[in-house]
């Protein structure tokens, strides 16, 4: 009987799901009741991804299991569904960048107007852009939790943005 042992890209890819059902645990706490519902689902999604990542053996050519990208899809539609959650769309991509190293997209500038908003946006998607760059080329995962951590700082930042856009 063979007992299966993830590889060090899996492993990696489910510390960094970890990492980001941590950081919507912490939102949880600051967040109205309906965006509170949607962190703890997406931080409940990531456990569940987590887990799959350690625990089964990949499905996919990219290295995944098919219970890990059924929750990561289903984590990343409760955070387009809520985006007071302050998780992007597609967030998922920063789990799967471990297993796949495809190159982390940078988000779609919001059609925001008037105090500057624009300007602030393009400013915070200029630093994404830099810490997607940091985040590819990371030379441990600790390091790569850490540009995690304010990755997703700027994404609450801009979603704080977009709800101020909206009124």
């Amino acid at each position: 009987m063979t007992t299966f042992e993830p590889t060090e890209q899996a492993r990696a890819a489910a510390v960094r799901a970890a990492v980001l059902a941590d950081i919507a645990r912490r939102r949880t706490l600051i967040a109205s009741a309906w965006n509170g519902r949607a962190l703890v689902d997406i931080a409940e999604l990531l456990d569940i991804v987590t887990l799959s990542l350690y625990e089964e053996e990949p499905t996919r050519p990219d290295g995944i299991c098919d219970s890990a990208l059924l929750a990561l899809a289903d984590a990343e539609t409760a955070a387009t569904d809520t985006p007071g959650t302050g998780f992007p769309a597609g967030f998922g991509q920063y789990v799967t960048h471990a297993l796949d190293h495809r190159p982390l997209t940078i988000p779609t500038r919001f059609a925001l107007t008037g105090c500057g908003l624009a300007e602030d946006d393009a400013q915070l998607v200029a630093a994404l852009d830099t810490l997607h760059g940091h985040l590819a080329s990371a030379a441990t995962e600790a390091v790569a939790q850490a540009l995690l951590e304010a990755v997703f700082a700027l994404h609450n930042k801009r979603a704080d943005l977009a709800q101020l856009a909206r009124g």
